[in-house]
């Protein structure tokens, strides 16, 4: 049986290593990461923005945020994002943007973040 203190003691420790992560850097992009974005289209719940990253560069990316800048006619819809995670060397990692609750008929994306990955 867990005794509220303990319980207390556990988040506690959980919430502190969660801030730990969070502090640690991320990395601008490197060059030799390639970002291609795919087709955009609508659905029922918004606008959705095919992407990948190729990776030229020698060592596992454990993550790649990328970020799109959402237009509907020129002008801003919105922006999202999402993680590609673990892109081995030569090889291609691949998701969706999804804005949420806008139609959109043009995007602009960029890698914002990297990070390395964890052995």
């Amino acid at each position: 049986m867990t005794t509220p203190a303990a319980t207390r003691a556990t988040l506690a420790l959980g919430a502190a290593l969660l801030l730990a992560l969070a502090a640690l850097p991320a990395r601008a992009a490197d060059p030799a990461l390639k970002l291609h974005q795919g087709d955009i289209f609508t659905d029922p719940v918004g606008s959705v923005m095919g992407v990948s990253i190729t990776n030229g560069t020698n060592a596992t990316i454990g993550s790649a945020v990328v970020t799109c800048t959402f237009t509907a006619k020129g002008k801003a819809a919105g922006s999202a994002s999402t993680t590609i995670f673990n892109i081995v060397p030569g090889d291609k990692g691949q998701d969706q943007v999804h804005l949420m609750g806008a139609s959109a008929d043009a995007a602009t994306c960029s890698i914002t973040a990297t990070t390395p990955a964890g052995n």
